[in-house]
């Protein structure tokens, strides 16, 4: 009777881990994105490309699959990351999830007459 608890106490820590690694991952691919889609002229898209060229780096094993939006105003640039974790806990119905977005403001250049 306590042997499942047991289990589930022992693999809590793994899965923490595992959670823990691919939301720094998430983390850092959008902010990765938010940088390259805030460059002065940066095509449309360019910040999404970043994120999923960032994360295709990491490989398979730690992140299973994911997701990236790139939303665009007139001043700033968000990127959204959701990243689906490797599930170490058998539980029906636990599926561990990575939500991030990072929002960065436009570059622009500026001069005494025009700031």
């Amino acid at each position: 009777m306590l042997f499942p608890v047991l289990v589930m106490v022992l693999l809590a820590g793994p899965q923490l881990g595992l959670w823990y690694f691919a939301h720094d991952a998430a983390e850092a691919a959008a902010a990765a994105g938010a940088r390259a889609g805030s460059l002065d002229d940066a095509p449309a898209g360019a910040g999404r490309s970043a994120a999923e060229a960032y994360l295709a780096g990491l490989g398979t094993g730690t992140i299973t699959d994911y997701r990236v939006d790139e939303a665009r105003t007139a001043t700033s640039v968000t990127v959204h990351v959701v990243a689906d974790v490797p599930n170490v806990i058998p539980l029906p119905g636990f599926v561990p999830v990575v939500d991030v977005a990072v929002a960065q403001g436009l570059e622009r250049f500026t001069t005494s007459e025009n700031p």
